[in-house]
């Protein structure tokens, strides 16, 4: 009598495989969203963090530095460059990653330090330009590097506007993105797409759960619906 092998069957190992593909593609799907989630928490963040910035240096100034109302622009809107990261970095408003120099005269220079653009880009460039690790012939981070979810580092800067008149409103003589807003700044950034498509409408296009005005793109805003003045 013949002993009987013990095994699995081709049908077997298939339904075996076929089951462990659905459960990786679930758990892929799962961590997919997590993961973009964090990230635009971390951008809101940022978002949030830039906009009590310009607020506090205004406090504590009374006035707008030069380094911001002449800040250079980005697609139409006013971005964080390193000048105005600086400025804000040492009226001890922002935490940036700065290295001081002092000269023979003892006045005191900065510069941000290599490809760490925190305060200045969002999570999406920021996870980009520090994985980089590469420079230019002048020893500046090259900021064409192309962003994975979308659109080139220089489109995932954060945008600001500020209260130039001292009425109490941004609007978009100033360079808002939306008619006015009760405010002394704003800040604002493209989102994961590095498109700001949606962001010159004057009318949010939808509303997400927690009352912020947010359009059909994924720009991430630092101000409220409730803020806005029809």
């Amino acid at each position: 009598m013949k002993k009987r092998q013990s095994g699995f069957t081709l049908i077997e190992m298939m339904v075996v495989v076929a089951i462990i593909g659905i459960l990786a593609a679930a758990l892929f799907g799962g961590f997919s969203y997590v993961l973009k989630s964090a990230q635009r928490a971390k951008a809101t963040e940022a978002v949030s963090n830039a906009k009590t910035a310009l607020e506090s240096l205004y406090m504590k100034l009374k006035r707008w530095p030069k380094e911001i109302l002449e800040a250079p622009q980005h697609g139409g809107y006013h971005v964080m460059d390193d000048k105005v990261a600086i400025v804000l970095f040492k009226y001890g408003v922002l935490n940036v990653d700065c290295k001081e120099k002092e000269n023979d005269k003892g006045e005191k220079t900065y510069t941000l330090r290599g490809t760490d653009r925190c305060g200045i880009v969002d999570p999406w460039a920021q996870a980009v330009l520090k994985e980089a690790r590469y420079k230019d012939a002048g020893g500046q981070t090259l900021l064409s590097k192309p962003v994975s979810s979308g659109g080139k580092v220089q489109d995932h800067r954060l945008y600001f506007a500020v209260d130039r008149n001292d009425d109490g409103f941004v609007d978009k003589s100033e360079g808002a993105p939306v008619a006015r807003v009760r405010a002394k700044a704003l800040t604002w950034c493209a989102g994961a797409d590095g498109g700001l498509s949606d962001c010159s409408t004057d009318k949010p296009k939808k509303m997400s759960a927690d009352g912020r005005s947010v359009s059909n793109s994924d720009n991430v805003y630092s101000w409220q619906r409730a803020q806005e003045v029809k």
